[in-house]
């Protein structure tokens, strides 16, 4: 629901969403720059997919934020985060994956009403190398019903990377 973030490590620099908002002529990416919100819209369609969803009996998964860190601190990001905890709730057919570079962050941002998690939410990290094998130390402490990794883009070894406590792994390479 949110285009627009700040690059914090190498897996960053041929970000994906940073160039398809350029291509389409959003300044949005970095310090200090707007982000680009949806409107209310865009924020019903899960509704309607949860809908679906329950109709069919087969739950589905949505990837919230694919073009944002929804754990970045900026004020839009933070509005954002507002209004999806409570779609969250109200989309129990929904699988939510949510995916970030800051998961040092992410205890803070929860609901008061996040408990043991909420079960369908996903939490997950991206970890390019071992550099960064630390970030999945802040994901596995915090309650979830699944925490996953997103070795995206897997820009160098990850062989130390403690799996310990977490669910799922994406690999992908960079293009």
């Amino acid at each position: 629901h949110i285009r627009g973030c700040t690059k914090v490590s190498e897996g960053c620099k041929n970000c994906y969403a940073d160039t398809l908002a350029s291509r389409y002529g959003f300044d949005v990416w970095g310090p200090g720059k707007p982000r680009r919100t949806f409107g209310d819209k865009h924020w019903s369609e899960p509704l309607g997919w949860n809908r679906k969803a329950e109709q069919t009996g087969e739950r589905a998964r949505v990837f919230c934020g694919s073009m944002c860190d929804w754990a970045e601190d900026h004020p839009t990001t933070g509005e954002a985060r507002e209004r999806l905890w409570p779609l969250i709730r109200n989309t129990p057919w929904l699988d939510w994956q949510l995916l970030t570079k800051r998961p040092e962050r992410v205890a803070q941002l929860l609901p008061g009403d996040w408990g043991a998690g909420y079960a369908n939410v996903w939490l997950g990290t991206s970890i390019e190398n071992n550099d960064y094998a630390w970030r999945a130390d802040h994901l596995r402490v915090i309650p979830a019903t699944v925490r996953f990794v997103s070795y995206e883009p897997a820009l160098g070894p990850l062989d130390q990377l403690n799996l310990d406590g977490l669910h799922w792994m994406l690999v992908g390479g960079e293009s």
